[in-house]
């Protein structure tokens, strides 16, 4: 992140191919991971979707066997239970709840990438470079929309993109089933906790987020049903930290994990509706789902 006495308002290019589940760009997330959500949009070979299957291990680690799995390589901001632990530790409670959360969003946004790259490659050429414009646009001008003045001082600052995203699926999804929406979109919070934080910057560019991502929908070529995917993928990847966000993981990741093709080969075994819906109990708990 740039110092005080630099200009703090440019998007830092890098954010765009962040590894890390934290972002502290002054885009509010709008970039974050914004090359690998391009190239699951337009993946088109075998050699293609090869290399972001590799990047995306790197990225994330590998899938696990168990819940009880802490050999395979997992995703480097994480915190590993130690392996003499590992069989007999509990997932309701402190650190072995933690385990069990993260491993079931990092799996889900890892196993979403792949479901999206191999979309991609069955379908024509066309249509997939509708689906990178379609992505680079919103990205692009998401960038301009929440961009601001507002330093990214917090980790709740860098939700703010992810938020709006969120928001706007949830509408979608209020057309079809008539279940109540939270009353706010950027309420930040591991699923335990009792009080959130909120991004300072989001009523500012909640509305212009909104319309942009409205006006991207109305003149794309793409379907209603593959426009949703992949803003579900812009929701998810953008989102600094899944872990933190409980109306992404409601609106980005459980309508994936809870689909009759849900889970895709080669992918997440361990990831089922179940564990997403475990994660909503405990968000629920706190008033934050």
């Amino acid at each position: 992140m740039p110092g005080k006495a630099a200009v703090q308002y440019i998007h830092n290019s890098a954010c765009e191919s962040a590894a890390q589940a934290s972002c502290h760009c002054f885009c509010h997330g709008a970039g974050h991971q914004n090359d690998l959500v391009v190239r699951a949009a337009k993946c088109g070979t075998t050699a293609d979707f090869a290399a972001l299957e590799a990047d995306l291990e790197g990225i994330f680690g590998g899938f696990h066997a168990s819940f009880r799995d802490v050999t395979t390589p997992t995703r480097g901001a994480r915190r590993v239970l130690d392996p003499a632990d590992a069989a007999s530790t509990g997932h309701a409670v402190g650190r072995g709840a933690t385990w069990y959360e993260t491993l079931i969003v990092d799996e889900s946004l890892h196993t979403l990438f792949l479901q999206v790259a191999t979309t991609s490659q069955a379908a024509s050429r066309g249509d997939r470079n509708a689906r990178e414009a379609f992505v680079e646009r919103i990205t692009s001008g998401a960038i301009s929309v929440v961009g601001s003045a507002t330093p990214v001082a917090t980790l709740a600052d860098s939700h703010v993109w992810c938020s709006i995203v969120s928001e706007y699926l949830a509408g979608l999804l209020a057309r079809t089933q008539a279940s109540p929406l939270p009353p706010v979109f950027d309420d930040i919070c591991y699923p335990r906790l009792k009080l959130g934080r909120r991004p300072g910057a989001l009523p500012r560019v909640q509305t212009a987020g909104l319309a942009h991502l409205a006006a991207e929908s109305a003149v794309s070529s793409l379907t209603g049903s593959v426009q949703e995917e992949l803003m579900r993928l812009v929701a998810a990847a953008t989102c600094p930290d899944l872990w933190h966000h409980p109306a992404v993981v409601r609106f980005a990741i459980q309508p994936v994990v809870t689909a009759s093709t849900w889970s895709p080969a080669h992918s997440t075994t361990i990831v089922t509706a179940a564990d997403v819906q475990q994660l909503e109990r405990r968000w629920a708990r706190n008033h934050h789902w």
